[in-house]
């Protein structure tokens, strides 16, 4: 079963159980998944492929991320303050709820020891590589399995 498909299962599923969260994080996925842009339309494009689908997903998985590291400080502050703090924790709540979800359907991430261990194959293999032929390496091999910041900081290092 494609991703899409998948996906879309899901979410009739997510709506039959009035599992609000889930149906509203997936319809939102599966709208933007499903756009084909003007310049892809333009090169032919016209179907969703799981590649674009997981994609969407790392984008979205990446943003709820950093919603959640938005709320950790604004919580930090509102503590400090001795303001209330319920609905920084509802929102938390919920965006982890969402982060989970959205990990069901991605590629299984790569941990630091396995990305380092990737990038010190490549260059086993290829003494002369630099930055930039390793990140390609990683795109191509790993596309959507690992943090790109990480791999730009081992890369470097």
């Amino acid at each position: 079963m494609a991703l899409l498909d998948e996906l879309k299962a899901d979410q009739l599923a997510a709506r039959k159980q009035n599992d609000r969260l889930k149906a509203d994080v997936l319809t939102t996925l599966i709208g933007e998944a499903t756009q084909i842009t003007t310049e892809e339309f333009k090169r032919g494009v016209t179907e969703v492929t799981d590649e674009k689908v997981v994609a969407t997903v790392a984008k979205f998985a990446k943003n709820t991320k950093q919603t959640l590291e938005n709320l950790a400080t604004e919580r930090a502050r509102l503590a400090q303050a001795g303001g209330d703090t319920s609905k920084v924790d509802e929102r938390t709540k919920a965006a982890e709820t969402e982060l989970a979800i959205l990990s069901s359907y991605g590629p299984k991430q790569m941990s630091e020891a396995e990305l380092r261990e990737a990038i010190d194959d490549f260059r086993a293999k290829n003494p002369d590589a630099n930055v930039g032929s390793i990140m390609a390496h990683l795109k191509t091999s790993f596309g959507g399995q690992y943090d790109g910041k990480t791999a730009s900081a081992l890369a470097r290092g």
